[in-house]
């Protein structure tokens, strides 16, 4: 069962979702980091194959989902330091685990880079890492403002980000479901790729000194992975072009069993 609740962070509260543990806790807590413009909602499927013997919790990003509204231009800096009172509340001074998908391996590594002694193991799925060009091009695209009006064209674009794209492997309720996320967002929907466009990956994921898992799926940022499984110094790199789509939803099964072979496996 998944419960959800709040904790008090830098910018206003922040939601978080958590399953406990099944079987003793015995692991590390394993907290999620979401890709825009989403939610933690994006782990809701995943998470009973994540929670063998250790939490699992799954925050929203200020801004997003249940966590109170943030500003325009947030940065991916500021995410992961309202993550890190959400680790602070649930799991004190013990050290944690990180995953992360698109996005959310951005917040992960940032976290990793700024309080390493907080963190144990990471497990990135799918990475961002983009060149300061290539994320120049992909910012102008991707991280404007949702513009409201009552002409429901206005909804086409994510509309077809969370059902067009996505009902095929995930059906119509979970599309939905993920459809209506990003609408919580309001105009700041996309605020997330504007943090994400915006942040030095090439900078910042090579200082990342934890063992970390990148695991790259048959997706369009499978050549990014790849850079990211190069680069990153103690990175184990996994390349499963199997699984196509749906990574934390029809094949949640198979992405939770690589990353729970890396952390449980580290020792």
């Amino acid at each position: 069962m998944i419960r959800k609740g709040y904790s008090d962070g830098p910018f206003g509260q922040v939601h978080w979702r958590m399953m406990e543990a099944q079987g003793a806790a015995t692991k590390s807590d394993l907290y999620c980091m979401h890709p825009g413009p989403f939610s933690g909602i994006a782990y809701t499927n995943i998470m009973p194959h994540l929670a063998l013997n250790r939490r699992v919790i799954a925050p929203d990003y200020p801004g997003y989902g249940g966590s109170d509204p943030f500003k325009e231009h947030p940065s991916i800096e500021e995410y992961a330091h309202a993550i890190f009172a959400v680790v602070k509340d649930l799991s004190g001074d013990t050290p944690i685990d990180l995953t992360g998908f698109h996005t959310g391996n951005l917040v992960a590594g940032e976290m990793a880079v700024t309080d390493p002694s907080s963190i144990n193991r990471l497990a990135f799925v799918d990475v961002p890492a983009f060149d300061a060009e290539t994320s120049a091009k992909y910012r102008s695209m991707a991280a404007q403002p949702f513009e409201i009006s009552d002409d429901k064209e206005c909804l086409a674009k994510p509309w077809n980000r969370g059902v067009t794209s996505r009902i095929s492997e995930q059906g119509p309720a979970r599309a939905i479901e993920m459809f209506a996320e990003q609408l919580r967002a309001g105009r700041n929907m996309h605020t997330a790729f504007d943090a994400a466009f915006t942040y030095d990956v090439y900078d910042r994921l090579p200082q990342i000194t934890h063992a970390c898992l990148v695991l790259g799926t048959q997706s369009d940022l499978l050549d990014a992975t790849r850079w990211a499984g190069a680069n990153i110094p103690n990175a184990t790199f996994v390349e499963r072009l199997d699984i196509e789509k749906g990574v934390l939803d029809q094949n949640a099964e198979a992405t939770a069993k690589e990353i729970l072979t890396f952390l449980d496996g580290v020792d």
